[in-house]
């Protein structure tokens, strides 16, 4: 073998090692792209300046069935990949856009609502089969399912209150009543099963993905919280991803491999978002290394689930605003983090409990160390239900103080430290959240009389 063909190898081998891989993967959803501002949809001007600088900072789409291979675990992408989708299969959103997918070499999906586009032949607002056949025949484009007709709302009362139509029981005015467990079940099972077959029968596609109207998958349900389980399992019988726009402070805003958290997050552009903003966030939803430092003199990626969090010179205020009895945050982009030490220097202006959140996955689910006035505890959070492991008594945090409060997470035990000192411990800590991110919360019993400033953090890998 010549040396040109060993230097050939040994350079293939090198890069292959090294290459980029991305470890979550975001996905945007937008609507109409217009030409004149309606109060809800993007401009165009607004859309190509921010794909075009997308594409400038070396970002990627991929194609539906490479994203399900990337959440299955089954597919390499590389680390700056996202999945462009669009909503309700509107015109404005298909000729305004499909020029600019062109000139970037991007693809999107396109979720229809088969009732408007394939039984009643789009009109003026809905595009047609025909124009849907055409979108799938340029290769920029694939078309998956909306709902047929749960993209509307329907009376769930007596009194004529509406609601969304997957996520509750409607009101039959005829027989007086609601419906029955069977008769809710049956009515989204068969509109699942009608929109796949729509498309299947009009356009020969076979639907793996559905969008839920709305974003409603159940959890917003007014008179039937049953709803969210009957969902998941009659939807999961037909497509193999579903999706919803993810709210600010509900979790990380990115989607992992062999995660069990279903269905799929999407973050829905806002109409006001310059480029500089939409890569900003991408940016600091991306998977964070450790060691990680953070002095809060820029943006990182720290968002609030309740309450107010402010951004100053020398860190970051945390605070119960009116009628609130505390506040809380999470890094996003720390989801895969596992073993490490957790430092926080908090300086406490007001409040009575202070909790330093690891293993974060999102609001309901972690392990903290908890600082109050009366004593230390270690609790596990999963599915919002507290269970004590550890507590120590003795007061903790002190007004107008500045601490240095760690937790530390090695294998299944647990440590939280007072002024770098070991104060108290888990050890042997069996909990399904073995892996996760970083929080704060604060809380006190009088609402309003919470208050802190995180002045820097510090996150450093333990050895295996």
């Amino acid at each position: 073998m010549n040396i040109d063909s060993d230097y050939n190898i040994s350079y293939l081998e090198n890069t292959k090692d090294h290459k980029e891989l991305a470890e979550s993967i975001p996905v945007l959803v937008y609507h109409g792209v217009v030409d004149n501002f309606d109060g809800s949809n993007i401009l165009l001007a607004d859309f190509r300046d921010q794909m075009f600088a997308l594409k400038e900072a070396g970002y990627q789409t991929v194609t539906l069935q490479d994203f399900y291979g990337f959440t299955q675990g089954n597919k390499e992408l590389p680390e700056k990949s996202f999945l462009l989708t669009f909503d309700d299969g509107r015109k404005d959103s298909y000729y305004p856009v499909d020029p600019i997918l062109d000139a970037l070499d991007y693809n999107a999906v396109m979720f229809v609502i088969t009732k408007f586009s394939l039984e009643e032949k789009g009109g003026n607002y809905y595009l047609s089969d025909k124009e849907l056949k055409r979108m799938y025949l340029s290769g920029r484009w694939e078309i998956q399912a909306h709902t047929r007709d749960g993209h509307e709302l329907y009376k769930i009362d007596q009194e004529g209150h509406l609601g969304h139509f997957y996520s509750n029981k409607l009101w039959l005015d005829d027989q007086q009543r609601l419906e029955t467990d069977e008769e809710f079940k049956y009515r989204i099972s068969n509109d699942f099963l009608t929109a796949k077959n729509d498309l299947k029968s009009t356009l020969n596609i076979d639907a793996i993905a559905f969008a839920y109207p709305f974003g409603d998958f159940g959890q917003d349900s007014i008179n039937y919280k049953k709803s969210l389980d009957v969902i998941d399992s009659e939807i999961t019988k037909l497509y193999k991803l579903t999706f919803y726009q993810v709210w600010p402070g509900k979790g990380y805003i990115f989607n992992y491999q062999n995660n069990s958290n279903y269905p799929i997050k999407r973050i829905e552009v806002g109409h006001d978002w310059t480029p500089a903003n939409l890569l900003r966030i991408l940016e600091s939803g991306k998977n964070k290394g450790i060691p990680y430092y953070d002095n809060f003199h820029t943006y990182t990626g720290w968002i609030k689930t309740w309450g107010k969090l402010t951004y100053i010179n020398n860190g970051m205020i945390l605070e119960a605003t009116r009628d609130i009895n505390g506040a809380s945050m999470f890094l996003d982009g720390s989801a895969l983090w596992k073993d490490y030490l957790y430092k926080a220097k908090i300086h406490f202006k007001k409040g009575s409990s202070f909790s330093l959140l690891g293993h974060y996955m999102d609001e309901n689910n972690y392990i903290e160390c908890n600082y109050n006035l009366n004593n230390i505890s270690i609790n596990i959070v999963e599915d919002g239900k507290k269970i004590n492991l550890s507590q120590r008594n003795g007061m903790s945090i002190y007004p107008n103080s500045t601490r240095t409060l760690s937790i530390k997470f090695v294998n299944t035990d647990i440590i939280c430290y007072l002024d770098d000192k070991p104060i108290i411990s888990a050890y042997k800590v069996k909990s399904r959240n073995n892996q996760g991110g970083i929080g704060i919360k604060i809380w006190d019993p009088v609402s309003n009389n919470s208050k802190i400033t995180v002045k820097e953090i510090t996150i450093e890998e333990i050895p295996m």
